[in-house]
């Protein structure tokens, strides 16, 4: 499709997996597509100081391993002939523990379930791999300093880069896609283009990162993925997984601006409160590789660009230029898969508005999620900040729910799946649902009343 009018050229702002995702959509509708990146990209699955959170633990989930390998054909397997684990959910395979309750179903779930376990620097890699082969895409290593807005025909016209030089270079483009991440500047160009910034969303989360790399002898450890979320309880959670180069990365972290361990000690120390014993006796096997990395995220944001009024052609924003979500719930990869996918139907559809078809779509997919890990951050990960009265009932409700799905590997299945946003983006359990964790809770109940009178009859026995 190449070649139409308005589509000879476009321009990504920022080589993110947001903005690789994006330069392959573009590929398929323009004859070139240039992605402008200020950092230096290794040649190899290396980290990068523009992605600090990639020295931290990561997670594809089912529904993002799917999306990206349908916008990359082959990656999928190609990262499992570079070593990296499949997560094929089977109970051996991962320990689960979310609000304070460890989800064990049991059985083997449905094989689309399954997810894959790349470090971060290797899903990006192989991504930016796939993008370089395309003939009509360049990545180059140069910064921009802003787009060149046209007031007359209140459009973006294209970019300006910085250079050595006095003037800034200029690059002309029928359509810029601004992937530049957290710290986008978008609002404030609005601003300046006589336009509203959009209005957000936050949940101060404030989170606190350490990791650590380990290497743990051959089979010390059955699960490939270990995590115990924070809670109500306790503020502290941490992450375990086994990636492609036989090193694990071991991730403590603090909500409610609670400060995580960062000593590989007092990670173990963490690790034996929270995790069996069989699993924190197999990590005080571990060698620690390298130096810890810290990384703080204090609020995930929502910049609701579907709400503006008016909004320039010319540009549009994809990926955490957008909205970023609490990296607790590992989500935020998949959020972008769906995200590419919006871009690519807009254009295939040919819509006449592009970012308005792109910025609705985008805020569908992205209301369902943002409200759970909303819910979720105020009623167990003690965000600060206002919120609706109704999410901490809610999310009381919810941990009843949890709690059944502990031993109820139906309700356990259906958690699995909603959260890794295969079957729905909304967690909304059905009525059926309801009726089955409150059977299931109250049988618990009964059996724990006759334990307790049967305990005091034996007391009473003896005595």
């Amino acid at each position: 499709m190449g070649g139409e009018s308005g589509r000879k050229h476009a321009v990504v702002i920022g080589a993110s997996i947001a903005g690789l995702c994006a330069a392959r959509v573009l590929s398929d509708f323009y004859d070139g597509v240039t992605v402008y990146e200020r950092d230096e990209l290794p040649s190899t699955p290396d980290n990068r100081p523009a992605v600090p959170q990639g020295r931290h633990v990561h997670l594809l989930m089912a529904r993002g391993a799917m999306e990206f390998d349908g916008l990359f054909p082959g990656l999928l397997d190609d990262m499992v002939a570079a070593g990296v684990p499949i997560l094929e959910n089977r109970p051996d395979c991962i320990y689960f523990g979310a609000a304070g309750h460890v989800l064990g179903t049991g059985h083997t779930l449905r094989d689309e379930f399954t997810a894959y376990v790349p470090s971060r620097p290797q899903l990006e890699w192989q991504i930016r791999q796939r993008v370089l082969q395309i003939a009509n895409v360049e990545i180059q290593h140069r910064s921009v300093a802003q787009p060149r807005f046209d007031a007359d025909a209140q459009r973006v016209t294209g970019v300006y880069l910085d250079s050595d030089g006095s003037e800034p270079d200029f690059v002309a483009a029928d359509v810029v896609v601004d992937a530049a991440g957290r710290g986008t500047r978008l609002p404030v160009w609005l601003e300046q283009w006589g336009y509203q910034r959009p209005p957000e969303k936050i949940v101060d989360v404030g989170i606190g990162y350490a990791s650590h790399q380990l290497r743990l002898p051959e089979g010390a450890l059955r699960e490939r993925v270990i995590v115990a979320g924070a809670s109500r309880q306790h503020p502290l959670g941490l992450g375990l997984l086994g990636y492609e180069d036989r090193t694990w990365t071991l991730t403590t972290f603090g909500v409610g601006k609670v400060e995580p361990p960062h000593t590989f000690p007092e990670m173990l120390a963490l690790a034996e409160e929270l995790l069996p014993e069989r699993i924190s006796t197999a990590l005080r096997r571990a060698e620690p590789v390298g130096e810890p990395a810290f990384h703080r995220y204090p609020t995930s944001r929502w910049r609701r660009y579907h709400k503006l009024e008016r909004f320039p052609a010319g540009i549009l924003p994809l990926g955490d230029a957008v909205a970023s979500f609490d990296p607790t719930y590992g989500q935020g990869m998949t959020m972008t898969s769906l995200q590419a996918g919006h871009l690519r139907r807009a254009l295939a559809g040919g819509a006449d508005d592009l970012a308005h078809d792109v910025n609705r779509a985008t805020a569908k997919t992205t209301f369902p999620v943002w409200m759970m890990t909303a819910i979720g951050d105020f009623a167990f990960h003690h965000a600060a900040g206002q919120a609706p009265r109704w999410y901490r009932p809610v999310g009381s409700l919810f941990d009843q729910f949890l709690g059944a799905a502990e031993t109820d590997p139906v309700l356990a299945e259906w958690f699995l799946r909603r959260f890794s946003l295969l079957d729905s983006l909304y967690m909304v359990p059905s009525t059926g649902l309801v009726g089955r964790t409150v059977r299931h809770n109250m049988r618990l109940w009964l059996a724990g009343r006759r334990a307790a009178r049967a305990e005091r009859s034996g007391a009473l026995a003896a005595s």
